[in-house]
């Protein structure tokens, strides 16, 4: 069990799992931007350490600063909360190379999760099903091309670097193909992701919990 946790978020984010460590038995210690130094969550905490200016690059997405408050707080580990830092695999790798638990998937876990093309490429490794589609960025509007008559209309281009639905553009038709790749292409680059569209069904999203282990 922890004995002391820092809490690398700011808001109801970081009040709430100050919370949930109090409710264990755990110190909270948690860190704030110049703007945030009267902010709930610096009043919940045991124990509260500025980092710098309002941007977020500045304090709250600085690894070196929120990594120097856990040595001189003696945390035994980071809670990332959620949003900032919380699936930066370079912070999670920081915090080991630190003798800091990072609460929150492995480095190599959070590396290959944090990209659609690598994810799809485990998931084919592992055996897992998936939709029709590419397992890897499509470099031009003739490979798109190339693939959507392949594998059949409708389907679904998704910029590479899109998140939460953006840059994901449905296509019904060869003849819609070319702008809509270039729409994409805008927002994600040219690496660009395409399935086949599933048409009235509802969002699904799955989420895989597990301990540090690795022999589960």
């Amino acid at each position: 069990m922890f004995k002391k946790i820092l809490i690398a978020n700011r808001g109801e984010i970081a009040v709430r799992v100050i919370r949930a460590c109090h409710e264990m038995g755990i110190a909270a210690v948690v860190v704030y931007s110049e703007v945030d130094r009267t902010a709930l969550h610096v009043r919940k905490a045991d124990e509260a350490y500025p980092i710098g200016a309002p941007a977020a690059s500045e304090s709250y997405l600085n690894i070196p600063k929120i990594l120097d408050v856990a040595k001189r707080s003696g945390a035994d580990a980071i809670h990332p909360g959620y949003g900032f830092l919380s699936e930066n695999a370079k912070f999670a790798q920081a915090c080991a190379d630190a003798g800091v638990k990072f609460i929150g998937p492995m480095p190599a876990a959070m590396g290959a999760m944090g990209s659609k093309t690598r994810a799809r490429q485990a998931m084919e490794k592992a055996g897992v099903p998936y939709v029709p589609g590419t397992s890897s960025g499509l470099e031009s509007f003739a490979e798109a091309e190339k693939v959507a008559a392949k594998i059949g209309y409708p389907v679904m281009l998704k910029a590479a670097a899109g998140g939460g639905g953006k840059g994901m553009r449905l296509v019904h038709a060869s003849e819609q193909l070319k702008f809509v790749f270039g729409v994409s292409a805008q927002r994600g680059g040219t690496f660009l992701r395409r399935q086949r569209s599933l048409h009235r069904k509802g969002h699904r999203q799955s989420e895989a919990h597990r301990d540090a282990d690795p022999r589960r």
